[in-house]
């Protein structure tokens, strides 16, 4: 019988030369892996021309993959990427949800022309249109690398990775730690990051250092999604203690059968319990082992060769949707309804910051300072959040202090990622904030620098401050036209869909 022929990718990949082992093992690797099971991959890294690319390996899908948020990212090119429309391209998104440098994610995508985007958080952490239609792909062991190396278990309680010390993002993680360190012998590897060091643990150091403890624990962030951690501690044949969190319950997880659902009110006494009755922890961490090796390894996601059969398979005019990402995907008529997802979208911080503007909707300023204020405090790079915060402080009359939310913004884009450009939602009101404390030429100075990014909001404070400034009307990129609705870029911002006169009218009124 024929041996049938794989499809054949062409992945435009990296380069990954700025990420440390860490990354490069844990995420880039298991990608690569994930992605070779289904198809004949050919890897190309860096600037490349498109065009020449297809041309050279005449590939059946293209898969684009954005980047990683670490600083340093180099700014990838890929030249005529308007050839060869017919070929199905596809991107990956790997960044935290509530990271700001997904718009450097989201651009990239704009630029390439995907015709569907997979990312590794679900469509309801990062709700603004781009992300709608994303095909959610949920973390997933290598059972190569975690699996029971037969290790003696010589650490009771093994916690890896950031968060354990101060409350920043990890909340529970710091409860955590604070009730089982005065309590048992804790091994403590703190995550290096992107630093090069013989002292990191990684790859099957890592793991083998999972298979000879006897508890380890992780969460999902406050956001409470699936991290990576909570898959490979129980894969490695260690008890997983863990935040009850609707995802892990979703994936088959339940305390006291396969894990412990602990807080840091009981944590101490639960692994005490266990530690008690080896009989009992040993039937608990064996369940662990076995529900992620069944059901939680490369070979369980499948989506982009599902996504790649139904796109073959279509009717004009059909389009593919997620529904749970531990089913199968699904072919709908364009125009018809989305299906419900049914799919755990439980994350605090994106609701807090929803529920925010809301507020700020309802003209409830003060209470809607509080959502935002809250989620800074825990993650402060939200940037949603930043810039509610800076809204509802201009309404209460305090701009001055409005302006480090909006400075932190651009600062963390432009100067720690290095990206091209800021925001342009941020732009827009940075320049508001300018002129209401007084400052026209430093808002001319910002409004009239990054003349390639168009954006509605740009525009409508660019048209409004040429008749602040008439002056400014000779400069080019002052000479926006009365309703230029024109974008070169996408927003990560909340504060979206508006008609230019919608920006006007907004944006005057903060000006007010």
């Amino acid at each position: 019988m024929p041996e049938l022929t794989r499809p054949r990718l062409l992945y435009f990949n990296g380069p990954w030369d700025y990420l440390g082992d860490r990354m490069r093992r844990s995420y880039i690797e298991p990608f690569n892996a994930l992605l070779a099971q289904d198809f004949d991959v050919i890897s190309v890294e860096g600037n490349r021309d498109f065009r020449v690319e297809v041309e050279t390996h005449q590939p059946d899908l293209v898969l684009f993959h954005t980047g990683c948020e670490a600083p340093l990212e180099p700014e990838v090119t890929i030249a005529n990427t308007d050839a060869f429309p017919e070929i199905p391209r596809i991107g990956y998104v790997y960044r935290d949800p509530f990271s700001p440098s997904r718009m450097m994610a989201m651009n990239r995508l704009r630029s390439w022309g995907v015709n569907q985007t997979f990312t590794c958080f679900r469509p309801s952490d990062a709700p603004i249109p781009l992300f709608k239609d994303t095909i959610y792909v949920p973390w997933w062991i290598d059972d190569t690398l975690f699996r029971d190396y037969g290790e003696k278990k010589t650490l009771p309680i093994t916690l890896t990775g950031a968060g354990w010390l101060n409350k920043c993002i990890y909340t529970w993680r710091n409860d955590i730690f604070s009730e089982l360190v005065t309590r048992f012998p804790v091994f403590h590897a703190p995550s290096l990051g992107n630093r090069h060091t013989n002292h990191d643990y990684v790859g099957e150091r890592y793991a083998r250092l999972l298979n000879r403890s006897q508890f380890s624990a992780g969460c999902g962030t406050l956001s409470r999604y699936l991290t990576l951690k909570l898959l490979e501690i129980p894969a490695a044949r260690c008890c997983l203690i863990a935040e009850e969190i609707d995802v892990l319950k979703a994936l088959g997880f339940i305390d006291g059968v396969n894990c412990v659902f602990a807080t840091g009110k009981n944590v101490a006494g639960k692994v005490q319990e266990l530690l008690s009755h080896p009989d009992r922890l040993k039937m608990i961490t064996d369940a662990g082992f076995r529900l992620v090796h069944d059901r939680h390894t490369q070979r369980n996601r499948r989506m982009f060769a599902e996504w790649f059969q139904l796109w073959k398979g279509r009717r004009p005019g059909q389009r593919i949707v997620q529904t749970n990402p531990l089913q199968p995907l699904r072919l709908i008529d364009d125009g018809a309804d989305d299906p419900a997802c049914t799919f755990p979208p439980e994350n605090p911080v994106t609701q807090a910051w929803i529920d925010g503007y809301a507020l700020i909707e309802a003209r409830r300023w003060k209470e809607g300072l509080e959502k935002f204020e809250w989620v800074i405090r825990t993650i402060p790079c939200v940037a949603e959040a930043r810039l509610g915060a800076a809204l509802c402080l201009i309404r209460l009359g305090r701009a001055s202090a409005a302006s480090p939310h909006l400075g932190y913004n651009l600062n963390l884009l432009v100067k720690h990622f290095g990206y091209l450009h800021p925001d342009p939602i941020d732009m827009a009101f940075i320049g508001v904030l300018c002129l209401r404390m007084k400052d026209a030429d430093s808002a001319a100075q910002l409004l009239g620098s990054y003349g390639q990014v168009r954006h509605p909001a740009l525009n409508a404070m660019r048209w409004i401050m040429a008749r602040v400034k008439p002056e400014l009307a000779a400069r080019p990129v002052f000479q926006v036209t009365e309703g230029d609705e024109a974008s070169t870029v996408e927003s990560i911002h909340w504060l979206q869909r508006r008609t230019f006169a919608d920006w006007v009218a907004l944006l005057m009124e903060y000006l007010k």
